[in-house]
């Protein structure tokens, strides 16, 4: 037996859910209400060691069944959009991403989430250029040399997406090494997956590994973001986002191909901005329809840096398959763009529910 399920573990008696932690029990019927008991004791005895909502995906990781991982999609799409979905019968574009977490796996999808390899299929399709530099790749923090990396650069976890996972060095002098080696130690461990919080597709084998590329900034001191979401092969409307912050925080809007803002938002309506259609948008239309050809759906996200186009990361399941579109009716027309009918046969995961 692990370290770990002597700290912790979770089984099912009856009709009760019993929680064992440091050897305190809790019962209950209602699962969210044991994780609930057990967040009230860790933080009374600052236990950080885990953290309960994905470690208990990660304790039970090969023994969860198709219902079980069904039960915590829905449970979550409930919680976060305010809707219950039908996984049976998809029709929203976040019912759609999470019937595809657990309906259909894409080999090549796998490779582009992990952000080192995901280079190496963009330089396959496009060329050489098309992807912030990289400095190094590395499989544990002490295998850095920073005596060797120049003075800005940026660092990131393999594991992790969005904001996490990311440090941003614009001076290497004032770097506290020790502790940046600390936070990415941390973060590089298997439980911080993002299998292990929203189950997304291919993430469960990703490698813990750390990347540094080199630090990219415009004239005026900001880096926009273009995020263009593709459907069967073809750019149907944008993000643009300014203002971003390594606490999630950003400014935003939708727009259509012709850079007309859509009615509708997700997040904070105040942080609606007027965005400028990017020099390279053309450039970035293109490169879009190569790199989305392979998959149902993919979020293509851009830079552009005095005059030339970076392709950040490909993203297959935005805000984790649990974006709030308001209002909720445009959840439902994304929905429209993503045939399920078109998927791949081989492609598809046989499940019992």
């Amino acid at each position: 037996m692990s370290v770990f399920n002597k700290l912790f573990s979770i089984k099912e008696d009856k009709f009760h859910y019993i929680v064992k932690i440091l050897g305190i029990k809790f019962k209950h019927r209602s699962l969210k209400l044991t994780i609930k008991e057990v967040k009230k004791l860790k933080s009374r005895l600052r236990i950080d060691l885990f953290d309960f909502n994905q470690n208990f995906l990660w304790v039970n990781r090969d023994k969860l069944t198709y219902k079980e991982k069904k039960w915590f999609l829905e449970t979550n799409m409930y919680e976060r959009l305010g809707y219950f979905p039908d996984l049976k019968n998809p029709k929203s574009f976040n019912e759609k991403l999470n019937w595809m977490k657990l309906n259909y796996e894409n080999p090549l999808a796998k490779k582009c989430i992990d952000k080192a390899e995901f280079k190496d299929y963009v330089k396959e399709r496009l060329g050489e250029g098309y992807t912030i530099p990289l400095i190094g790749v590395y499989n544990t923090v002490n295998n850095i040399d920073f005596d060797k990396l120049p003075d800005k650069f940026v660092v990131k976890s393999t594991l992790n997406g969005g904001a996490v996972g990311v440090e941003i060095v614009k001076d290497k002098r004032k770097l506290d090494i020790d502790k940046l080696k600390y936070k990415f130690n941390i973060l590089n461990q298997e439980w911080n997956k993002s299998y292990y919080t929203i189950l997304t597709n291919g993430s469960k084998d990703l490698k813990p590994r750390i990347i540094i590329e080199e630090y990219m900034e415009q004239l005026n001191g900001q880096l926009y973001d273009y995020k263009f979401h593709c459907f069967h092969g073809e750019p149907k409307y944008a993000l643009a986002v300014q203002d971003r912050d390594l606490k999630g925080g950003y400014k935003f809007e939708f727009v259509d191909m012709d850079w007309n803002r859509l009615d509708f938002h997700r997040g904070n309506k105040k942080n609606l901005i007027h965005s400028t259609k990017p020099k390279c948008f053309d450039e970035m239309v293109r490169i879009s329809k190569i790199l989305s050809k392979d998959f149902p759906f993919v979020r293509v996200d851009f830079y552009e840096v005095d005059g030339k186009v970076y392709v950040g990361e490909l993203t297959f399941n935005p805000c984790g398959g649990f974006g709030k579109y308001e209002p909720r009716e445009w959840d439902y027309k994304i929905g429209e763009l993503l045939d399920l009918d078109k998927l791949e046969k081989e492609f598809l995961v046989k499940n019992q529910e």
